[in-house]
């Protein structure tokens, strides 16, 4: 790559994703590393917060939190790295990563992996990517989190409903592990505030009634798409 692509943000953004990441994690031809692919059960705690990790893993499937002190910071899915921005050798998780669904996925040492990313002349732009993608969701999240009560639930709602629910017809469903008690400890609020402004919310058309999963009507929810069309977030 040319040295003055290094200073493009856009190419940093699509070079050194997580995507890339793997590749490279993968080519034999560069400084060999061993892996291996493994399962774990909905509820494993994959990361401990204040403890040294050996493991950097990039999910294939499933979902899983980050949290720290029992708040909510975040949520990991497919082709995402954990463990990425604690990767020197003694240096402790920032947060817990607990399964939030049965995952599988790519276990490498993270001594390998740094190992690995010093005998590219652009391989510390991976870390730089990672961080500067952790930095963006602690921006969105606080964007989010400034606006009133019920504003900011709709709003969460909505933001994690695009990341990681699914979309049908006028429809955007969560994932079923993302309860009203889950959203109220990411959004900071108490359980009873949510329910409440949630059965305002069915009332009003803008969340639909006897769902299983939170499902968001789409054609109410068109202000609130827009704010997080506006943070930069896909998908939308």
């Amino acid at each position: 790559m040319p040295y003055q692509e290094l200073f493009d943000k856009q190419v940093v953004s699509k070079q050194f994703n997580s995507d890339q990441l793997l590749k490279l994690l993968l080519d034999d031809s560069i400084y060999p590393i061993s892996h291996e692919i493994i399962q774990v059960k909905k509820r494993t705690i994959l990361l401990h917060e204040d403890e040294v990790h050996e493991y950097l893993y990039i999910i294939q499937s499933g979902l899983c939190n980050t949290t720290k002190d029992g708040h909510i910071k975040s949520f990991l899915k497919e082709e995402e790295v954990i463990g990425m921005n604690n990767i020197l050798g003694n240096e402790v998780s920032s947060f817990t990563v607990t399964a939030l669904t049965n995952m599988v996925l790519l276990k490498f040492a993270k001594e390998d992996v740094m190992l690995k990313l010093m005998h590219l002349q652009e391989g510390l732009f991976f870390l730089y990517n990672d961080m500067k993608l952790m930095n963006q969701h602690m921006v969105q999240r606080d964007v989010l989190h400034v606006v009133d009560t019920k504003e900011r639930l709709k709003i969460n709602i909505v933001y994690l409903g695009v990341l990681y629910g699914k979309e049908i017809q006028n429809q955007l469903i969560l994932p079923n592990n993302f309860t009203k008690k889950m959203i109220s400890n990411f959004i900071n609020l108490t359980p009873t505030t949510v329910y409440n402004i949630c059965k305002q919310l069915v009332e009003e058309g803008f969340l639909l009634e006897g769902a299983h999963n939170i499902v968001v009507n789409k054609e109410v929810a068109t202000h609130e798409l827009a704010i997080i069309k506006g943070l930069g977030v896909l998908n939308v």
